[in-house]
């Protein structure tokens, strides 16, 4: 794959391009989400603001290649996404379509032609469900669904990194440590994340704000600031989870 698209490779562990021949047998049926169990973050798509920064912290991260990147908060410690249950179920109103491709991506040739990659590692792929290829080796419907989902990241996944690319050009983002505190004392950092700096928002020129306003930055924006009030829930979230656990322990002391 491309530098551009392993930056929102998340989950992937043995991407492959799909071949009418090799994988012709190839089937596919309903999955969970254990995929992401250990992901603490997950790219985000522009477009996905509004509805994510209900639930999630955005925040964004600039790659080694210099590529930008936003993304859904799923836990403040490595390791842990603190969305995904022990029976690997992801508890949200809203899944990032990061999450809902998988196990799914867009692999890019020498040739920059595009292709059709699965995750052969993915549980949900094997014999059993819904076929991939016809008996002619033809794509099913369940290939043409997935290839429109996919193209659609794709194109949306340039326009953020854009978008992200306007705010850093603006010189409106900044680089922070967040720390989230609980009255019990517990506490967590999540260190070297990019924001948007409200003060620095202030002070654009109105031309640029209505511009903004107009194309949706400004949108864009705003949900993320307005998203850092997700910090404190999602630690509260894990606290919770623990709980269940530790009671389930003395439970079973008892018995």
């Amino acid at each position: 794959m491309s530098n551009e698209q392993q930056v929102t490779a998340f989950f992937y562990k043995q991407p492959v391009v799909l071949d009418r021949d090799t994988h012709k047998d190839l089937r596919i049926k309903p999955g969970d989400a254990m995929f992401a169990k250990n992901t603490q973050a997950v790219p985000l798509l522009v477009t996905e603001f509004p509805e994510a920064c209900l639930e999630y912290p955005i925040v964004f991260s600039k790659g080694n290649g210099g590529q930008w990147l936003a993304l859904a908060m799923t836990g403040l410690t490595q390791n842990l996404n603190a969305f995904v249950d022990a029976k690997g179920v992801w508890n949200a109103r809203y899944v990032p379509a990061s999450v809902r491709r998988y196990p799914f991506i867009l692999a890019e040739g020498n040739n920059k032609e595009l292709s059709l990659a699965a995750d052969l590692s993915a549980p949900q792929l094997g014999k059993e469900g819904d076929a991939l290829f016809d008996d002619k080796g033809q794509p099913t419907e369940v290939i043409k669904g997935v290839m429109n989902l996919l193209a659609e990241f794709q194109g949306q996944a340039k326009l953020t990194e854009a978008v992200v690319q306007k705010f850093e050009e603006a010189g409106l983002l900044m680089q922070q440590n967040l720390e989230v505190r609980l009255g019990d004392g517990r506490n967590a950092v999540v260190e070297g994340v990019w924001i948007i700096d409200e003060k620095k928002m202030r002070e654009l020129p109105d031309d640029k704000i209505l511009s903004w306003f107009k194309g949706g930055e400004l949108t864009a924006m705003n949900a993320q600031m307005l998203s850092l009030r997700n910090l404190l829930p999602l630690l509260e979230r894990v606290k919770t989870d623990e709980s269940v656990d530790n009671d389930k322990k003395q439970a079973l002391r008892k018995k």
